[in-house]
């Protein structure tokens, strides 16, 4: 308060209010979670998960056909690693498709029922992981798809064109040093099957990709008179050795010959055929696979396959339950878990097998 004199006898006041105003501020400090994918995929490649982050969680897989020794590689290492994690097997489902898109489709209804947090689908038919993507979708349930999509969510498995331009690019590098160069080469075979998807044929076309690169013209099968040829030998050794055997008929003058097959079935009805037409030479053949199944691993080991692109179906549980693992945290899921291949050979077997 202040007094001022304007006029005898008379005191004005001023006063002075002086307000103090609290202004409080929140601030959000994101905190980064233990759990995301990127942190997950290091503790399962560590061997350790921290703090069993599957604990009281709940989760499913669907088999592609468990009769067979990769897809049961695949199942194993996902029990593994969810066991690893701290998860329990009364909250882990597991179920085979048997390779028939109806029991696939029995099998959704039943994982739906249950209501896990995550469905891990390992389907052939991507029509039928279509409609199965759809109705995980309408019920909120996180899928994700297994070397073959699921629309609408994530991917996990081989990048095949990628594993095909691998395998390409190493077959082409060792051309100098099996046959003294391309124009020794006498033939290269590309085995496929139009039974399959796109997606899996992706096994093949990158290889062929890598040659015209490579090579020319003499190495595009779609120029008449090239060394290139494209083969119908489906995706079994029998279905192989038929036709590998009316494809030598075919070419009975060649010798130095490089065959691109689609897994390792194919490649052991490829030397069946070559030996029965008495024309198997492992110093004359390179024979190149997809997948590294046991049979694979046996073929590289006895020196029939030359080069084949590892999909380590041991280690797809150390994708697959971080990436389940970081959705059940809230955290993002990469869109595309790609397996890291490397090209297996008679030479570095025994290092990664």
């Amino acid at each position: 308060m202040s007094c001022n004199e304007t006029t005898p006898g008379i005191i004005t006041e001023t006063v002075v209010e002086i307000k103090t105003e609290t202004v409080i501020e929140t601030v959000e400090i994101e905190i980064e979670s233990l759990y995301t994918y990127e942190k997950l995929r290091e503790m399962a490649k560590a061997g350790v998960y921290e703090g069993s982050p599957a604990a009281g969680h709940t989760i499913a897989f669907a088999n592609i056909i468990k009769s067979l020794s990769f897809p049961t590689a695949v199942e194993s290492n996902i029990i593994e690693e969810w066991k690893l994690a701290g998860g329990s097997m009364d909250n882990l489902t597991l179920l085979d498709n048997d390779a028939d898109a109806s029991v696939a489709i029995e099998n959704a209804d039943i994982i739906f029922n249950k209501n896990p947090e995550v469905f891990l689908e390992f389907q052939f038919d991507i029509v039928v992981n279509a409609r199965i993507g759809r109705m995980a979708e309408e019920l909120g349930i996180f899928i994700i798809g297994i070397d073959v999509p699921v629309p609408g969510f994530p991917f996990m498995g081989v990048d095949n064109y990628g594993s095909s331009v691998l395998t390409g690019n190493w077959a082409a590098d060792q051309v100098d040093s099996v046959y003294g160069g391309w124009e020794n080469v006498d033939r290269v075979f590309f085995l496929w099957d139009p039974g399959i998807n796109d997606k899996i044929a992706m096994r093949i076309q990158g290889s062929k990709d890598v040659f015209k690169e490579r090579f020319g013209d003499k190495a595009d099968d779609s120029i008449e008179g090239s060394k290139a040829v494209m083969v119908d030998s489906g995706s079994t050794m029998d279905e192989a050795e038929a036709a590998m055997a009316d494809i030598l008929v075919t070419y009975p003058a060649d010798n130095n010959i490089i065959v691109f097959c689609l897994n390792d079935q194919v490649a052991a009805g490829v030397q069946s055929a070559a030996i029965i037409a008495d024309r198997w030479d492992p110093d004359k053949w390179m024979v190149m696979s997809q997948g590294l199944d046991e049979l694979g691993k046996e073929l590289i080991i006895e020196g029939i396959i030359d080069g084949d692109s590892a999909y380590f179906p041991e280690k797809y549980g150390e994708y697959l339950i971080p990436g389940a693992l970081a959705y059940m945290y809230a955290n993002p899921v990469p869109a595309y878990m790609f397996m890291e291949n490397i090209i297996i050979t008679p030479d570095n077997i025994n290092e990664y097998f």
